[in-house]
């Protein structure tokens, strides 16, 4: 009795740690923290401790599928056909839209049958960027930073920067100099999907489920602002 006693008391510190699951995302993608707050209270829901670590666009995606982070916050459908460890689940949470950010007027005019002259700047491991250039049948400088590339048009080394709008937006507001760029319309949307490792396959129903009884509408005008307003704020959970 007295063994077993002891092995229970051995076990009991064990049972009592909650479950952590770390994830990915790109720094300053500011798109990301909508998808954040829903993780956050979906995770909360299923008893886990939710950590985001903030890493290179094109790193972060690496990252979860290496098995480093247990997945990835949120990317566009059909990552998984080149990321094959990640599996996606299948309830959108957030989406992105793609414009093209500028100083040049002319340029916004022709922004789908851009030449060849002009030099346009997108982020490394930006998934919708890189199917709208390949469609555009365009090349474009490629970066591994947003603030890179935001300093880059600033000093006229670029003619354009493809951009999620968010992205863009969120440095209008704290670059000065960028605050006077102009854009476009939308060069492509797309919904967003949380991605976690395989080995973590047995979380993808019950994610599922919950994110399914969240009702969440993305296509809903005020989707971001009402999650913002509802959900807890993402600062207190990210490294």
């Amino acid at each position: 009795m007295k063994i077993l006693w002891v092995f229970f008391l051995l076990l009991l510190p064990k049972l009592s740690v909650a479950k952590t699951i770390t994830l990915s995302r790109g720094h300053d993608a500011t798109v990301q923290s909508v998808s954040e707050s829903v993780l956050l209270k979906a995770y909360q829901d299923l008893g886990i401790n939710l950590t985001i670590i903030h890493a290179p666009v094109g790193r972060s995606l690496l990252l979860a599928n290496n098995g480093e982070v247990d997945g990835e916050v949120s990317r566009i459908t059909n990552v998984e056909n080149q990321y094959k460890n990640l599996i996606r689940v299948p309830v959108a949470i957030n989406y992105v839209d793609i414009r093209m950010f500028t100083y040049n007027k002319k340029l916004l005019s022709h922004e789908k049958n851009i030449s060849s002259f002009y030099r346009i700047g997108c982020i490394k491991g930006v998934v919708l960027v890189e199917k709208i250039i390949s469609k555009l049948n365009e090349t474009c400088h490629s970066l591994t930073g947003f603030k890179q590339a935001i300093d880059m048009l600033n000093k006229n080394k670029l003619d354009a920067l493809i951009l999620p709008l968010s992205v863009g937006l969120h440095f209008k507001k704290i670059d000065s100099q960028f605050f006077h760029s102009i854009y476009g319309k939308t060069l492509g949307k797309e919904p967003l999907f949380h991605y976690l490792h395989k080995k973590h396959h047995e979380l993808v129903p019950k994610l599922t489920h919950i994110l399914n009884n969240m009702a969440l509408d993305i296509n809903a005008e005020s989707y971001r602002e009402t999650i913002n307003k509802t959900l807890v704020n993402p600062s207190t959970i990210r490294k």
